[in-house]
């Protein structure tokens, strides 16, 4: 899957780890489109959840690493990010297991649509921008 321009970093390795992360949230929205409320939607949610775990732990594991190598200013703001976003994809995926509630898919795909393209068009454009010389994080000696 080739990134779309608008979600892209300009940094090639981050850009193909996003492109799997789109390609996870399209699946799960074209698959439990029309069905996020009923079985059918917790049915879709639940296979593509099966990979979705191991890839969150994967990538944000592999991105701490690579900006803990940069020493990016942020990186323990972005650790708890990661935290929470794992938390609440391990909610929901227990959620969607044991058939707790029928609105589980239907929050899985709003978190996936809403908080991982923001965490990647947003924080993780910050971290690119600071690998590329271009940091856009207040400087404090400016009173930002």
């Amino acid at each position: 899957m080739i990134i779309d321009p608008k979600h892209g970093s300009s940094i090639v390795a981050m850009d193909a780890k996003h492109a799997k992360w789109i390609q996870i949230i399209e699946e799960i929205k074209v698959v439990g489109s029309e069905h996020l409320l009923g079985h059918s939607g917790i049915d879709a949610a639940e296979r593509a959840l099966k990979i979705l775990p191991e890839y969150a732990r994967i990538h944000f594991a592999g991105e701490t690493e690579c900006i803990a190598k940069q020493d990016y200013p942020a990186l323990e703001a972005d650790r708890k990010q990661h935290h929470e976003l794992v938390t609440e994809i391990s909610t929901l995926l227990s959620q969607i297991r044991t058939h707790a509630s029928l609105s589980a898919p239907l929050k899985l795909s709003l978190l996936l649509t809403v908080r991982l393209l923001e965490n990647i068009m947003q924080d993780d454009g910050k971290y690119a921008q600071f690998i590329l010389g271009k940091s856009v994080l207040p400087n404090p000696a400016e009173g930002a």
